[in-house]
């Protein structure tokens, strides 16, 4: 395994170092220069080998080489120049570079037909991947880099690994640089032999140096020796192969915009080059977003992703107006600077710079020394390059061992991507990242769950009916959902449901507060479990259900506007089981209503005749927070409601009172303003008025049954409070 800088992961995943790397606050840091050898170590054999394929259709017109080599160098130059960032190299990626060779490729073909010369096909190339990186252009315009935040950490590990993998694999496929169609013979061996001494000796020279750029060193050490031993140019020297032919230097090929027949191009391959200018722009762009979204994850390294995604997509476009392979974040050879430098800021802007200059050197002088490189020592440079594009995470067993679906995700996307490509890989990690959301949906989507009656609603009742009811109201069952219901979602929350309910339980309430969205399969899948809760004698209702999804979730789906009504109807549910003779007779008829329990006949009588009615028509105000008025209200029909804010739409609902509830005691003892608004929001009430001035003038002539009254009223206060403790500690759970 190479060595590489420790890494780290979002949140909950703890990094581990990966094997062979520097650690500690002494290791030293190679400068950004030496990190830029390395990372161009890969760039030659990649942009070679890749520039060979991609310009094949063209080796009867022009030096291959010279097309490969300023295609590695003038277009990460550009955008090195003209859009640095600290850690990206910028050069020809594998997805780029393969989509370019297939529209190349797609334009020779229809050449002979049309007469176009080799320039020509080389100008209709360029018009197509220009068109490839306006749809980049586009996708950041879009503001896609927002999209790409919702893929989970399997896919983007997954996506690191699978081009990782894939450098690796092509080497196999090539017989490391013996050839794709040479049979793995003894020739092979000594191919595979020297590529292994790269990477051996590039694993021990980093160990042994970390300052010393161990992949280029490793190339040139293994290469000197392959010369020196005579393999080279006689002997077994046909045994390998170099990585280029003997050429001349030669200058970028311009192509020619002239006499290009494009209506007849259009009709005959205008649709699969406009398929394959799609592919580019969405592959290429998911990769930048991709990368860029690790370097803010695992390297602190912030950007606006969208505006990046925008400024490669221009100078890609002219790069490929100008018949060159474009440029992109190419995340292997940045993750072998961010690997090599580790913190250092400086090293990390410097390095892109110097990775840039090296390959402009290597494209003017290429031409006279790079055929005395054998193609094995290069293909022994990607297989390390391969290998240090995955992430150290994914080698770690005990990482396997504490995220075992995690680590399966991403060598599921890894493998896709290596045996069938970008395409295939964006396939596979569009449907793990939308398993893992409904997944993590599913799991998540009861917020919290309470069997043992801990949540009352706000409607304050009277001693005896709070008495029956406090111990009962472990038969209701409430449940806080959350999160985007999608078929899948609901049927676990219908599985969870059943299966936390208890016998005991008769009422079920679903708070659906925190659910932005219903789609029709959630519902029916709602629909199902209020029925099935029916059947077995649970009665079931949904509170805080959206307008909409109530429309469609049907009559037989009881439904509330919110939390607080859906347990005001279990509790009536609750009440209807009282025994006849438990119940209060005729409240309308017990004026005083709780403020009278206890007070002497004779008193009781005296007081009622003090007693004001006041009708309040539907949505009528009472009181207002702020009136002055000390009087204290019994509601003899009706419901009175007390908000923060009226109307009852605009403010916090604090408590619902029935017949023979006081209200308004807090102004009546302590003579203080109104501390909230009351008035009629179901619909009319009555009323009875109890001013302060006739209460003191009553209690003169009936000492004893005042302060029976005053306890009444202080006994109503603690109850109050203890209900909205109770209620405190709930929202606080």
């Amino acid at each position: 395994m190479p060595s590489a800088a420790p890494l780290t992961t979002p949140a909950h995943h703890q990094a581990e170092p990966v094997q062979g790397a520097a650690v500690g606050p002494s290791a030293p840091q190679p400068s950004g220069a030496a990190a830029a050898w390395s990372a161009a170590a890969v760039t030659v054999p990649h942009a070679v080998g890749l520039g060979l394929l991609a310009f094949a259709p063209l080796a009867g017109d022009y030096s291959l080489a010279a097309l490969a080599l300023w295609s590695a160098a003038l277009p990460g130059l550009l955008l090195t120049l003209l859009a640095p960032r600290a850690g990206v190299v910028y050069a020809p990626t594998t997805v780029v570079a393969l989509l370019f060779a297939a529209v190349l490729a797609t334009a020779h073909g229809a050449a002979p037909a049309l007469g176009l010369s080799a320039r020509q096909v080389l100008a209709v190339s360029g018009a197509t991947v220009a068109l490839a990186f306006v749809f980049q252009w586009l996708l950041g315009v879009l503001r896609l880099a927002s999209v790409a935040r919702f893929l989970p950490v399997s896919v983007t590990h997954g996506f690191a690994a699978g081009v990782g993998l894939s450098m690796v694999l092509g080497q196999v496929r090539n017989g490391f640089g013996a050839g794709a169609a040479a049979p793995w013979d003894a020739r092979t061996g000594w191919h595979l032999l020297a590529a292994l001494a790269v990477v051996g000796l590039a694993w021990w020279l980093r160990r042994r140096w970390p300052r010393m750029p161990g992949l280029l060193s490793a190339v040139a050490l293994v290469a000197l020796a392959v010369a020196l031993a005579g393999l080279w140019g006689g002997g077994l020297g046909v045994l390998f192969a170099p990585a280029v032919q003997p050429s001349v230097f030669a200058w970028p090929l311009l192509p020619d915009w002239t006499g290009i027949p494009w209506m007849a191009l259009a009709q005959q391959q205008g649709s699969a080059l406009v398929v394959l200018a799609l592919l580019m722009a969405l592959v290429n762009s998911l990769e930048i977003l991709v990368f860029n979204q690790e370097l803010e994850l695992d390297h602190g390294l912030r950007g606006n992703a969208n505006l990046a995604l925008r400024r490669e997509s221009l100078l890609g476009a002219l790069c490929g107006l100008a018949g060159m392979i474009p440029a992109s974040t190419s995340a292997s050879r940045s993750r072998i600077v961010l690997a090599q430098v580790g913190a250092s800021r400086r090293a990390l802007a410097s390095g892109p710079r110097w990775h840039a200059a090296i390959m402009l050197g290597v494209a003017i002088t290429g031409a006279w020394w790079l055929h005395w490189v054998p193609m094995a020592c290069l293909a022994g440079g990607l297989v390390l390059a391969g290998l240090m594009q995955v992430p150290g995470l994914m080698w770690s067993l005990g990482y396997a061992r504490r995220s075992r679906v995690t680590w399966a995700q991403s060598w599921l996307v890894a493998l896709v991507f290596a045996v069938m490509g970008g395409v295939g890989a964006l396939v596979a990690g569009l449907v793990v990242a939308t398993f893992v959301l409904l997944h993590d949906s599913a799991a998540t989507v009861l917020r919290h769950v309470r069997l043992d009656g801990e949540l009352r609603s706000r409607r304050l009742r009277r001693a005896g009916s709070d008495t029956w009811l406090s111990p009962r109201m472990n038969q209701v069952a409430v449940f806080e959902l959350q999160g985007v219901m999608s078929f899948g979602v609901a049927a676990h929350l219908a599985e969870q449901v059943r299966m936390l309910l208890q016998p005991r339980h008769r009422w079920v309430i679903l708070d659906a507060g925190r659910v932005p969205a219903w789609d029709s399969t959630a519902l029916a899948q709602l629909r199902a479990l209020v029925r099935d809760l029916g059947q077995q004698g649970i009665a079931a209702a949904v509170a805080a259900l959206d307008p909409m999804a109530a429309e469609h979730a049907g009559e037989h789906v009881r439904a509330f506007s919110d939390l607080d009504r859906a347990l005001e109807w279990a509790e009536a549910g609750i009440l209807s089981q009282r025994p006849i003779e438990q119940r209060p007779a005729h409240p309308e008829r017990d004026l005083l209503g709780e403020i009278g329990e206890g007070v002497p006949r004779a008193a009781a009588e005296a007081l009622l005749a003090l007693l004001e009615p006041l009708a309040v028509p539907a949505h009528g105000v009472v009181f207002r927070a702020g009136d002055t008025d000390h009087d204290l209200l019994v509601v003899k029909s009706g419901h009175i409601t007390l908000v923060t804010l009226w109307p009852p739409d605009k403010g916090l609902r604090l408590a619902t009172v029935g017949p023979g509830m006081a209200f308004g005691e807090m102004a009546f003892l302590n003579g203080a303003t109104r501390s909230a608004c009351a008035g009629a929001e179901r619909g009319p009430a009555h009323l009875v008025r109890l001013s302060r001035v006739h209460f003191d003038t009553w209690a003169r002539q009936y000492p004893e049954a005042a302060l029976t009254v005053m306890n009444n009223l202080a006994q109503i206060g603690a109850r109050r409070l203890a209900v909205t403790t109770r209620q405190l500690r709930a929202v606080l759970e």
